[in-house]
């Protein structure tokens, strides 16, 4: 995969091209993007009933991680990639372009009880991004040596853990 190849391919010129891809890394990265939709927040209905909170973020990290091992590949590749000292200037850093924040909070830290103060919250988006992507898979499978099942069981229990501990913090 080269920028001049997806240029021909696309019957565009390479100066066009190049506006979209600023390397053969970054052609690498877009055409090992998975393509099935990310997934997106839970179905539950929203709550603030702090019980609740615990499971909805249990269901929220095990529906994202199920997601990830389907595309271990192709996020192991991206991640790869992402983590060389020049991937800033390739086009490839994971830098800005995760979702993993938007998927916590809309998933999670919206539906917490107006007594979490702002830096409980903070907190707990920063203990909770890892359980996100492809992270979650290396750290689970490789680190921890777990299969996925073990993998998506422990990270919903990590999840669950953290908001009830946060709630009952506050």
């Amino acid at each position: 995969m080269t920028v001049a190849a997806v240029a021909e391919r696309a019957g565009v010129s390479r100066a066009t091209a190049y506006r979209y891809f600023v390397s053969n890394d970054a052609v690498t990265v877009w055409a090992t993007r998975p393509m099935s939709a990310e997934p997106g927040a839970p179905g539950t209905p929203a709550t603030s009933e702090p019980e609740a909170l615990g499971d909805r973020a249990a269901r929220l990290v095990r529906e994202h991680g199920a997601w990830a091992f389907e595309h271990e590949r192709e996020l192991r590749a991206l991640l790869a990639l992402s983590l060389a000292p020049d991937a800033e200037q390739r086009g490839v850093s994971r830098r800005g372009r995760m979702r993993r924040s938007q998927w916590i909070e809309d998933g999670l830290l919206n539906h917490l009880p107006d007594s979490v103060t702002e830096e409980h919250r903070t907190r707990l988006a920063a203990a909770l991004t890892p359980l996100f992507g492809s992270d979650a898979v290396v750290w689970t499978q490789d680190a921890a040596e777990l299969d996925q099942e073990q993998s998506l069981d422990l990270m919903a229990w990590i999840a669950r853990t953290l908001v009830e501990a946060t709630i009952h913090a506050s």
